[in-house]
């Protein structure tokens, strides 16, 4: 395998988390109401929506600004606030968006711009370094996110997948 397939095949790897996480986070978010998106189990911990508003930040300051001429304005901070009230659509959306802007920068990325070093919030990284790191954290904060939506629906949750019936995508 040569260094450009390999770089294929890593780009397509973590574009792959990111799909998968995003069939995750859209199980959970249809059976959530909008009360619930934003309910914390503790006042120091984060609700669905916010977590979901951050990984948007996020995939957006490490895996969008970086490779393209996007501006960074991320308010890290702001993620977390929790007088933020988003509509449950609009949070999908901008997931939606984030996770389809970053899929069309990364796919045909080649060898040596993986390589390449950028700063990303203080980090000295490589352009690959950076898609780890995002896609990673994606995959981290949805499965947060899945075990919250599980805590407030206890046995009304469903799952997505099951033995029984299969499924097109990884099980939950």
């Amino acid at each position: 395998m040569n260094s450009k397939s390999t770089s294929r095949e890593f780009c397509e790897l973590s574009i792959e988390l990111l799909e998968q996480s995003m069939i995750k986070l859209r199980h959970c978010l249809a059976q959530l109401s909008e009360q619930q998106l934003w309910w914390r189990p503790q006042p120091s911990l984060n609700s669905v929506g916010n977590l979901c508003v951050h990984l948007a930040g996020n995939l957006r300051q490490w895996g969008i600004v970086p490779f393209s001429d996007a501006n960074d304005e991320r308010d890290r901070e702001r993620e977390f606030d929790s007088e933020i009230r988003i509509a449950k659509s609009n949070v999908l959306q901008r997931l939606e968006n984030t996770v389809s802007e970053s899929k069309q920068l990364w796919l045909d990325l080649d060898p040596e711009t993986l390589q390449q070093p950028v700063t990303i919030q203080g980090f000295d990284v490589t352009f690959m370094h950076a898609i780890s790191h995002t896609s990673s954290h994606f995959v981290g904060h949805t499965h947060q996110i899945i075990m919250l939506t599980r805590m407030q629906l206890g046995d009304g949750y469903r799952f997505q997948w099951s033995p029984e019936q299969g499924s097109g995508s990884l099980p939950i």
